[in-house]
């Protein structure tokens, strides 16, 4: 198929410390379903850089102090590099949480999901589902199975890098006399593309290497793997990456032993690890001295109330406010 006949239609940089404008900004760019939460007192300047290529957008993304949001059943894929701050995203599945040179997907098509950043730039790209199908050789469409991501973190360091100089390149052609070839930047879409596969584990991808992580995907792994999310399952910035690296064997072998073993994904055991420190804390805490369910629950990485109540409930049978009070 060739690629994409498109040209750069639209460079914009925008700036604004008004907190409404932030909000009405962020909601047109990335559509109607993402749902503002709290932005922090003070100023709240948003700086933002954008290049829109039909088939793909850029961008260049900063906001001071605190910001949260949530996304709802986004249509595209969004891919993205922390230059500056923090970011953490709970997926209903598991919490994750990014710094500085961490790539991570900040969306995928079907995606609910709960976004916290503190003191944020980042830079991003959009494309569409249908464009990474094409480059990955299969259907986005028309199977029983939509396509599905398997984890938000980039596979390691170098793939992250991989992502952020893939960005910076493209950024670079769109900014220059390149833009106005069509088959330039039809490629670089591609090419894009093709990065976002090779860093992040989709099921578009998946199937070339379900041989190598079926028999790497051992119970020794899984051991090693379990004892070090034992041992660092506290620590925020446990990522399938470092889970991995300790193990000895490749993210996607850890996930492979993972769904064979434990029927779950590695994070979504920390997840469950998380859960019991939070039941704990609560088990112990005194309200009357102060403690709060949404201060014990933001300890353990789960940010939102209602989504941490929900999963609280269905593990333990009741509401973790009943907890804390009894």
């Amino acid at each position: 198929m060739s690629a994409p006949r498109s040209t750069v239609s639209a460079l914009a940089r925008y700036v604004t410390d008004d907190p409404q404008e932030v909000r009405e900004w962020l909601s047109r760019v990335y559509g109607s379903r993402l749902l503002m939460g709290s932005i922090s007192d003070g100023p709240a300047r948003l700086a933002v850089s954008t290049a829109d290529a039909g088939s793909f957008q850029t961008t260049d993304l900063s906001i001071p102090g605190s910001f949260s949001c949530r996304n709802q059943n986004i249509d595209t894929v969004r891919a993205g590099v922390v230059v500056s701050g923090r970011v953490t995203i709970d997926d209903g599945d598991a919490v994750s949480h990014y710094g500085p040179g961490d790539a991570l997907m900040a969306t995928f098509p079907r995606d609910s999901l709960v976004s916290r950043a503190e003191d944020l730039r980042i830079r991003t790209v959009t494309l569409p589902l249908g464009l990474l199908a094409d480059v990955a050789g299969t259907r986005a469409n028309g199977s029983a199975e939509p396509p599905r991501l398997l984890s938000r973190s980039a596979l390691g360091p170098a793939a992250s890098r991989m992502v952020a100089d893939t960005i910076a390149l493209t950024d670079g052609l769109l900014t220059g006399p390149a833009a106005e070839h069509p088959l330039v930047v039809g490629n670089a879409a591609r090419l894009l593309a093709a990065a976002v596969l090779a860093a992040f584990p989709t099921t578009l991808t998946l199937q070339d290497e379900i041989p190598a992580d079926r028999a790497d995907g051992t119970p020794a792994v899984l051991r090693l793997a379990v004892g070090y999310i034992d041992a660092h399952f506290a620590e925020p910035d446990l990522s399938l990456a470092g889970i991995a690296a300790a193990a000895c064997a490749t993210p996607r072998a850890v996930q492979y032993a993972f769904r064979r073993h434990h029927g779950t994904t590695p994070m979504g055991y920390v997840r469950r690890l998380r859960l019991a420190a939070a039941h704990a804390d609560l088990l112990a805490a005194d309200p009357a001295g102060g403690a709060t369910v949404g201060a014990i629950a933001a300890r353990w990485g789960f940010y939102h109330p209602g989504r941490f109540s929900a999963y609280y409930r269905s593990v333990y049978g009741r509401p973790p406010r009943a907890t804390l009070t009894t």
